[in-house]
């Protein structure tokens, strides 16, 4: 009894481990690159210990066959990486907006290696992602992405083949509206940008000679980032209340 006792809930746990441990490795805050790997590793097993009590009556036996083990393991760590990509998009309205900022502030040169990105990233664009994550962190959201984790269980039983189709369409989703999102939290700079652009092509009209456009180059910078400084609590403001809603659609109705 106790060497059937123990094998059970070794089960159990990597089971659950292999989708909550999944998830957290690419959950926003948690699962960024800049976060050590032993760290997020003892997240994901402390968290997964935790629910074992709970979640364990929820699991199928353990499979007669190790190809059915072995397949119902890879169906969760698929399960778990899907759900995190998704709350992952949900982020990515900060990167466009900051993408689209630096690009009418003028600062679209100014870039670094983002460890987060994996590549080259603009500086205001990498400076508003840190900003969101903060955000979540500050307001308690990154709670409603493990709360996720959990429903999942609900809305995603174990030994259910995966929607592939389902998910596609809320990644197509999610992509078009943080999209939307981000050109909408940067409205006020292209605004900006088409006003500041078009006096300065009347300036060079009237003074061929003046090379306005380098001139100018130093003040454009500086009044982006006073229209930054007064647009971007109206920012933080959009992009927690587009957080919440999009991350209420992965709970489970209750």
């Amino acid at each position: 009894m106790l060497q059937q006792f123990v094998a059970g809930n070794v089960y159990m746990f990597l089971l659950i481990f292999s989708r909550l441990g999944s998830a957290m490795m690419a959950l926003p805050a948690v699962g960024e690159n800049s976060v050590p790997a032993r760290f997020r590793l003892s997240i994901a097993l402390l968290t997964s210990a935790l629910v074992v009590p709970i979640l364990g009556p929820a699991l199928p036996p353990i499979p007669a066959q190790p190809f059915h083990l072995a397949f119902l393991v890879v169906s969760e760590i698929g399960f778990g990486l899907a759900l995190g990509m998704m709350v992952r998009l949900i982020m990515s309205a900060m990167h466009v907006a900051g993408t689209v900022i630096a690009l009418q502030a003028g600062l679209s040169a100014a870039m670094f290696f983002d460890p987060n990105q994996g590549s080259q990233s603009v500086l205001v664009s990498s400076a508003l992602t840190f900003l969101g994550i903060c955000l979540v962190l500050a307001t308690d959201l990154h709670l409603l992405g493990l709360q996720a984790a959990y429903d999942s269980y609900t809305l995603f039983p174990p030994m259910q083949a995966p929607s592939f189709g389902d998910f596609a369409n809320a990644a197509v989703r999610l992509v078009s509206d943080g999209f939307t999102l981000g050109m909408k939290l940067a409205a006020p700079f292209l605004v900006y940008g088409i006003v500041f652009n078009v006096a300065l092509g009347l300036l060079n009209r009237l003074m061929p000679s003046l090379q306005i456009f380098f001139i100018m180059q130093a003040p454009q910078i500086a009044m982006s980032l006073v229209v930054l400084g007064l647009s971007l609590g109206a920012i933080g403001l959009s992009f927690t209340t587009y957080v919440e809603g999009h991350m209420a659609q992965f709970l489970a109705p209750r």
